[in-house]
């Protein structure tokens, strides 16, 4: 669906809003801001304290949620490459690495459109360089 967001299409019957609402409900945040729990979760994060003294209150979500997080990347290290899809990688790379020609030898190819605006180009700056010459005189 594409928003018609052109003020003088809008139909009557729609009011206009006038700037943003003052804020949004805290339910309609993806994470909430602050917490009360973090400084003991960076804590245990870091090796510093237990799982166990971190396991109070509201902090028990916190620990769950980096728990199922460190299963998942475990999971995740532990995958390999399927051997067919290796090999498929493996032979669609080239025999030998391509080489690049320097700039100097690698063939010129001028269009015509470009010639004739080169063209032009050279006509005018020595138009331009022969009337600074003549008035100079």
């Amino acid at each position: 669906m594409i928003d018609n967001l052109d003020p003088a299409e809008r139909p009557a019957d729609v009011p206009a809003r006038r700037g943003a609402p003052a804020a949004r409900p805290m339910a309609d945040r993806e994470v909430p801001i602050g917490g009360h729990s973090a400084p003991s979760i960076h804590a245990w994060l870091d090796g510093e304290i237990s799982e166990s003294s971190v396991r109070r209150g509201d902090a028990v979500r916190d620990v769950d949620f980096w728990l199922r997080i460190e299963r998942e990347v475990e999971v995740r290290r532990e995958m390999k490459t399927p051997a067919h899809v290796y090999q498929q990688i493996m032979e669609s790379l080239p025999m030998a690495a391509p080489r690049a020609t320097p700039w100097w030898r690698r063939t010129l190819t001028v269009s015509p459109m470009l010639a004739a605006a080169a063209a032009v180009t050279a006509v005018a700056v020595g138009v331009v360089i022969g009337a600074v010459f003549l008035s100079s005189r």
